[in-house]
């Protein structure tokens, strides 16, 4: 679409911004679990193990702040930093490793955000710095050895980043394709206007030029009224553009209605408010005047929609006593991006985490069913998005506090792993991973009453599962908050971002708007100033060369029309595409 940015430099702004708060977020939360998992394992030095975790969370901050800044950071030195981190502070705990191994998933979805799938290469980095640590460690002094975390935890930090990726170019183009259809429907409606304009003030010059034509009549010779070749070329201009279903079917009537000259025949669509700014794909149009056509229709027709859907999916219309459905059009029924879905599966995987002995211990089948239950959760809010759109919202969320119930007391039930490091394994908390995002990206599109039953949901899967927690808990278990606080004011912070990029980007997208508006306006009002002065010229021409032929009563009579015509084309020319007023609402009225 010309006029708007590339869909890259749109969501680089959000990219960015997500993977660096997402860093301190995490970061900080790592250095205050392990801090604390050591104290409790290593109560004699206490201001050793506080000084260090107060150095590292300077350094988080100080990275941070560089990269907001736009400092460059070779990636190589990051990658060399961040797994000697994971490392030391995995030899320092030996178990859990989990806090520590989740310092590099940070970088791991900020390189597969920009590099793809190449960002494997962090976890196998870091992981492998990991293991040889404690494998090391392992040989001086025995112990555990359980290196699994350090490689699959950063290696969820990659896909995390190549899906948020994903979320966030889709949403771009779903965003333009939406403008794009918006423009072209914006623009065929200000065209529509723009001829109005003119016919309206052409009463004497339009409809007298075409009541003109039959009395240019010579026996024995027909003649032709030019208009119908411009409708025809009207129709082939905008069949391949959206359009709204209240301009559309306005096109459709007036077609219809100029085909004859009987009245009675004549219809006058009376089109529900909700139904008329509804965006139609071409093939639609297209199948929508196929349908149009056969029903015979007469007089007044109302005309509305059962379920309004996105632009490009299947449609049912109810037009008079009849059903008109126009079926989904391949080419534009992408479906829209939400981060419902994508955020339930990436939960579902994370349920995997939970069958780990160092994690909590749950069997390994019931993680998998688990995941199994996510994935198929998440396949279906993904085709509840696909059919409704943004209203699907509520169902999803409601799917993803489901699941996340269902995941907290089955995963507390079974596990077997009850403390690790000193603290008290609380698997129910895995739900708020990304039951708290989920819910932070949707709660401001949902009525108050919704917001509260979710939240109130949420607490009763909270209090439901510390009641089946085998062991009491500690004023140190209430660490465990900091990882799902976490993910949440990082999903708060994105969703700022993204409604600030939001507005920013519809300004853009309404100057463009705009102008198709005004463009649409003047191409309207031009193509009937054109008609006019053509058929003014070619009734002329024949008054010239027929003139011996034409009846002697109808001279005088189609001489007086075509300088009347004249006066009113001057008159028109004279005061220029601002003699009509360009509509700028962005939304057709209902007729």
């Amino acid at each position: 679409m010309a006029g708007l940015p590339a869909f890259t430099e749109v969501a680089a702004r959000s990219a960015t911004f997500a993977s660096h708060r997402f860093l301190l977020n995490l970061r900080i939360s790592s250095r205050l679990t392990c801090t604390t998992a050591l104290l409790l394992r290593r109560p004699a030095a206490p201001h050793v193990v506080i000084a260090a975790a107060a150095l590292f969370v300077a350094y988080d901050v100080a990275l941070f702040c560089v990269l907001r800044r736009g400092v460059p950071v070779p990636h190589r030195l990051r990658l060399a930093a961040d797994a000697a981190d994971a490392a030391g502070w995995s030899a320092a705990l030996v178990s859990p490793l989990a806090p520590a191994a989740l310092i590099v998933a940070p970088l791991a979805m900020e390189t597969a955000l920009w590099r793809g799938w190449r960002a494997l290469a962090v976890p196998a980095v870091s992981g492998s710095a990991t293991a040889a640590a404690l494998l090391t460690l392992h040989v001086r002094v025995g112990g555990p050895l359980a290196v699994l975390p350090a490689f699959a935890l950063p290696a969820l930090g990659v896909l995390g980043g190549l899906l948020l990726g994903r979320y966030l170019q889709g949403r771009v183009h779903e965003r333009l394709r939406q403008a794009e259809a918006e423009r072209q429907a914006a623009a065929g409606r200000a065209e529509l206007a723009g001829r109005h304009s003119v016919a309206v003030g052409a009463d004497t010059a339009l409809d007298v030029l075409t009541r003109t034509w039959p009395l240019l009549a010579v026996p024995g010779e027909p003649i032709g009224f030019p208009l119908a070749a411009w409708r025809h070329a009207l129709a082939e201009r905008t069949a391949d553009q959206a359009d709204y279903l209240g301009t559309a079917l306005l096109r459709w009537e007036q077609r219809h209605n100029m085909a004859h000259a009987e009245l009675r025949r004549d219809v006058e669509f009376a089109v529900a408010r909700e139904a008329a700014p509804l965006l139609i794909s071409p093939a639609q149009l297209a199948a929508l005047d196929r349908a149009l056509a056969g029903l015979g229709l007469r007089g007044r027709v109302p005309v509305s929609v059962r379920t309004p859907r996105p632009l490009g999916h299947p449609q049912v219309l109810a037009v008079g006593p009849h059903r008109v459905e126009l079926p989904q059009d391949p080419l534009s029924g992408v479906p829209p991006f939400d981060p419902g879905p994508m955020v339930i599966a990436i939960g579902g995987i994370g349920s995997l985490t939970h069958a780990l002995r160092e994690m909590d211990g749950v069997p390994l089948p019931v993680a998998a069913c688990l995941t199994a239950v996510a994935l198929l959760v998440s396949l279906w809010a993904h085709r509840q998005i696909a059919a409704r759109g943004s209203a699907a919202r509520p169902r999803v969320l409601a799917a993803c506090l489901a699941f996340g119930a269902l995941d907290a007391v089955v995963s507390t039930a079974t596990m077997t792993t009850l403390r690790a490091g000193g603290i008290t394994r609380q698997p129910y908390l895995h739900f708020l991973l990304f039951a708290g995002p989920t819910a932070t990206m949707y709660l401001r599109d949902l009525s108050w009453r919704r917001r509260a039953g979710a939240l109130a949901a949420a607490g009763v899967v909270l209090a439901v599962s510390v009641a089946l927690l085998p062991v009491p808990l500690s004023p140190a278990d209430a660490l465990g908050l900091l990882w799902p606080l976490a993910f949440t004011v990082g999903a708060s912070s994105l969703r700022d971002l993204l409604d600030e990029e939001n507005l920013a980007f519809g300004d853009v997208i309404e100057r463009e708007h705009d102008r198709a508006v005004a463009e649409g306006f003047r191409r309207g009002r031009e193509d009937v100033l054109r008609l006019v002065e053509s058929s003014a010229a070619q009734a002329r021409d024949r008054l010239r060369r027929r003139r011996d032929l034409i009846d002697p009563v109808f001279l005088p009579e189609i001489e007086r029309r075509l300088d009347h015509v004249g006066r009113c084309l001057a008159a028109l020319r004279s005061r220029g595409p601002g003699g009509g007023r360009s509509p700028g609402s962005r939304t057709p009225p209902a007729r």
